[in-house]
Order: C-alpha cells, then structure tokens, then sequence
C-alpha cells in the first residue's frame, strides 16, 4: 500500500534543487514584460552569434525602436545574463537617452486606447488609432506622442491577441499551427507533451492507515524520443504549481532525486524543451506559467479543441503506466465503477 511518502519525495525534489531567482517575473506590469519578451525574442538569437554586423544590429533597432547602440547595449546585457527574458527589462541599467520612455499618464492613454479602441473588430488603421490617442492627450494637456511611438507600442503587443481581438478566433488560430497531423518534431527537446491524471490508488497515512485520498500524477514526454522526460504526484489537484514541479523534474539531473528514493537505475534525460504542447486545462492556461515559460524561452501551444489525437502519446504512456499500477499495486480503487 502506498504511503506518504509518495508525496514527501515529491517535495523533496523541488526543495533539494538549485534556486533560481526569478526577480520580477509574476510582478512586472503587463506592457514591461511584454516589451521585455519581445527584446528577447530579437536579441537573444543576435546575442548567440560570436559577432553582429551593423546591418543585423539596424535591423534589430528598427523592430524594437532603439538605436544601434541600444540594439548593441541589449545584446551585451543578453550575454552576461542567465538567459532569462527579465535580463532585458526596460529601465535596467544599459540605457540612458533615448530609451523611448513617455510619461506615465501617456503611457497610461495608450495602453487603454489599445484596449479599448485598437483590439476591436473595427481593426483600425494606424493613422486612425494615432488620431485618438493626439485627441485625448490633447484634452488631457498631455505630450502627444509621435506616431512612430504608438507604433512601436502596437508592435510590441502579442500578434496571437492582436489577430484573436481583431479577426477573431477562427485567425488566430492559424498561428498555431492546427491542420490535420499534431505539429511534426525533428530532435529532442523540441516538443514535450504534459498532462495529468489521478491515479486509482487510495494514499493512506503510514501511521494509523487512515485514508487520504487518491493523487495525481503529472506526466511530461519528449515527442521525439518517447522518452518520459519528468513526472511529479501529488495529492493536491493539478495546478500551475504542479506543473511547475513536473517541468522542473523535467530540466533536472535526476540522480539525486534517485538517490533519495533509494532507487538504482538510470534516468540520463533532461534538459529545457523548447515548446511545450499541452491540452485547454486552465491551469495550462494560467498567467503563471505563461510567463515562467517566456522567462525561460519557452513556447506554449495547445491542441486544437475537439482533436484529442493530438495529445495521443502522453495519454497513450499514461494509460500503460495506470495499467501497470492496477496490475502491481495493492490498493487500486480503478476509475470505471463497474470494474470496482
């Protein structure tokens, strides 16, 4: 009969790893980290390479509305950063003149002008958004800020939310690349399914044997390889904390988590996916862990709904390890009440 200590090694395993600092990650306002995730998402490549001609740096500056020596100021921040999205936050140190700030109060129009005039099926034009906005600071008495600047502030917004507020849903979609197959893989790592189940076994108390319920397991596997990347059990529902746990367990050596349950045997598989696919449970959806993964340069994307074959090769490994357990562990309660 399974014991507490399922879920004590669980904890364990979070606890006894490395702590990462994730400075600003959950409380930077929505427009920094969105400016943020979009300097990381030009810089970072740049920053990979061992030199970054003019023409590359102009380019960069041209999409993120700096200059070449900001571009080059970025990529030098990106490289003795832990290549994390939050490395280049705006207002850190690197900038002086130039950096495009506005203040506040018109930051403030702009941002709810997008909201409540730009991202609306109406889908208008630049010019006429920019015509708004000099209107209302106007009335305000605030600074007008020129037309490149409320330009720049369109491009740094999410194209998925853009294309979802403006088009509609069915657009947006196309920018996930749904079609008839799941999306194809090529090499390790680059796509890691995740999903939950709760297990058929009831968890007791290794002292008084008293019941304490049926707990969860959260499950990751590489697409390419088939390999089971990470897992974590819990017995509390499955969260974003619990999918946290189980990336962590994914991103990890997992010799020492070995060595505390006293299992021999190897498990050599880590490292950070690139995306990761998931089905529309909220907690795949959370704010948490939308960030955490752009923190990280990891992508999200979900299964289209209705097309449960597109989540086939987690749920298929799911199935064979609950079987595994219905057929070896004492306990089993099984899901279906006409097989309890």
């Amino acid at each position: 009969m399974l014991n507490t200590r399922v879920h004590q090694s669980e904890v364990s395993m979070a606890t006894d790893t490395p702590r990462i600092p994730e400075q600003g990650v959950a409380t930077l306002p929505d427009e920094a980290w969105e400016r943020a995730r979009r300097r990381a998402e030009i810089i970072s490549p740049l920053a990979q390479s061992e030199t970054v001609g003019h023409e590359a740096a102009d380019m960069a500056a041209q999409a993120l509305g700096l200059s070449r020596r900001q571009v080059y100021v970025l990529i030098r921040r990106a490289r003795q950063g832990s290549g994390l999205v939050t490395d280049l936050v705006p207002g850190q140190s690197g900038g002086g003149k130039g950096k495009g700030r506005l203040p506040e109060p018109v930051e403030r129009v702009i941002h709810e002008l997008l909201q409540k005039r730009f991202l609306t099926k109406q889908k208008r034009s630049l010019a006429a958004f920019h015509r708004e906005v000099t209107q209302v600071c106007k009335a305000q008495k605030l600074r007008v800020p020129a037309r490149n600047t409320v330009a720049l502030r369109i491009a740094s917004l999410d194209p998925r939310k853009v294309i979802r507020r403006r088009e509609g849903q069915d657009a947006a979609r196309d920018l996930q690349g749904v079609g008839g197959e799941p999306p194809a893989v090529t090499a390790p790592l680059e796509q890691v399914q995740i999903d939950h189940t709760v297990i058929d076994l009831i968890v007791v108390d290794d002292r008084d044997r008293q019941p304490i319920g049926r707990p969860y397991l959260t499950l990751a596997i590489d697409v390419f390889t088939r390999c089971v990347l990470g897992m974590v059990v819990t017995l509390e529902a499955p969260s974003a904390v619990s999918v946290g746990l189980c990336l962590v367990h994914v991103a990890c050596d997992k010799r020492p988590w070995l060595e505390g349950l006293n299992v021999e045997m190897d498990w050599q598989m880590s490292g950070k996916p690139l995306l990761l696919y998931l089905d529309n449970a909220a907690e795949f959806k959370s704010e948490a862990l939308r960030r955490g993964c752009e923190q990280h340069g990891i992508r999200l994307d979900y299964r289209p709904l209705g097309q449960p074959h597109y989540g086939g090769i987690v749920e298929r490994i799911i199935g064979t390890a609950m079987q595994m357990i219905h057929d070896e562990l004492p306990g089993t309660t099984f899901s279906n009440p006409d097989q309890r």
